[in-house]
């Protein structure tokens, strides 16, 4: 029996509230993939998934808006989608993973019609399917180059519990 996949991890009142502010969003990012990394350092696969999905959820809000900055954004939505592809994995869910990456893909090939970040973008794309781990080179020096990935100092509301 196939599994239906929903990728829709946050709750409509947080998805908006955090939606609202993308300061909020940056911050709610960072700590829900910090959690979800810690969790899958420990084993718990199953329970870093919801984590990894806001996180992911967070990201592809944050390439929408482009914030802080295309390349940040970019390598960030890639990020959290293969962290979270690998969650899936480790926890039995290859289907889950898969799914993840052609819906990560296809989020990502929509952006290669900007000729100016076509390279980082179809780099990105190659790292889901290779699952590396690793900024290419290139993109490590546009993610340089654009200031890193910096939390934005006025980011001081902590991010909503999972619920």
């Amino acid at each position: 029996m196939e599994k239906f996949v929903n990728l829709r991890f946050l709750c409509a009142n947080h998805r908006q509230w955090l939606m609202e502010d993308s300061g909020r969003a940056e911050q709610a990012w960072l700590e829900w993939s910090e959690r979800g990394a810690m969790l899958c350092e420990e084993g718990k696969h199953g329970q870093a998934i919801p984590f990894l999905g806001c996180a992911f959820e967070l990201a592809d809000f944050l390439l929408l808006k482009r914030t802080p900055g295309f390349a940040v954004a970019t390598v960030r939505f890639t990020d959290s989608a293969r962290q979270l592809m690998e969650a899936y994995r480790q926890h039995g869910e290859s289907g889950c993973a898969n799914y993840v990456l052609v819906t990560s893909s296809s989020r990502l090939a929509r952006e290669l019609g900007d000729k100016a970040n076509y390279q980082l973008t179809a780099d990105c794309i190659r790292t889901l399917y290779t699952g590396a781990t690793d900024l290419p080179p290139r993109v490590a020096e546009r993610v340089k180059d654009s200031g890193g990935l910096p939390i934005p100092a006025g980011a001081a509301t902590a991010a909503p519990r999972l619920h």
